[in-house]
């Protein structure tokens, strides 16, 4: 008992106390740095295939396995920020805010947003920054470029019309936040349950 005392006086206790906080912004950071991961990953992929010319169904398992590790690193960076919130909470150092995941998971869709906008106004000008536009919402939403890609090509709307497929994808991380925020903080382990059975919530990694 003496031992999980102090574990947990070390976690949140003896750390300096101008660190012991959590914003909002850092969880908003949160679900940028998981976009920007991906999206290197998917820049890698392109370098590497620029040469070749791949099947249709090759750039749908591809961006099926960028969407899955995308989901992925969504959910655990913010389900690591919610257990670290438990503790920052039972020690008195922030309130409990039950919809800090959806509430962070649309803030940081704002940058995608202003770029869908931005897209469909400079296309009444100059082509060329709005194809910029939407070169830097790849930077946030990439594993769904081959799917707006190909909806663009088959619907044939004008960039007003195919504003709806860049937008779709901002439904994506409230959601995820939502429910990674939750469990992390009750310390429900989706992933952890999909390989065992039952879990002893009394062994909280904090």
């Amino acid at each position: 008992m003496a031992d999980k005392n102090s574990k947990s006086n070390v976690s949140a206790r003896s750390a300096d106390p101008n660190t012991m906080t959590s914003t909002d912004f850092s969880f908003v950071r949160k679900f940028w740095y998981a976009s920007v991961k991906i999206t290197a990953v998917y820049l890698i992929y392109i370098i590497l295939t620029s040469a070749f010319t791949l099947p249709v169904w090759f750039e749908w398992v591809v961006s099926v396995l960028l969407l899955i590790f995308w989901i992925y690193f969504n959910y655990m960076d913010i389900y690591r920020g919610a257990m670290r919130d438990f503790n920052l909470v039972k020690y008195g150092y922030i309130e409990y805010d039950p919809r800090r995941g959806l509430k962070t998971g649309l803030l940081a869709q704002i940058p995608g947003l202003v770029l869908v906008v931005l897209m469909c106004l400079l296309s009444l000008g100059s082509g060329t920054w709005s194809d910029l536009c939407g070169v830097l919402w790849v930077v946030f939403y990439s594993p769904f470029m081959t799917a707006v890609g190909i909806l663009k090509s088959m619907t044939g709307f004008s960039i007003w019309g195919n504003a709806i497929f860049y937008i779709i994808p901002m439904a994506f991380q409230p959601v995820i936040g939502y429910l990674a925020y939750k469990n992390g903080y009750n310390n429900i382990g989706i992933f952890y349950k999909l390989i065992y059975k039952t879990r002893d919530k009394d062994k909280r990694l904090r």
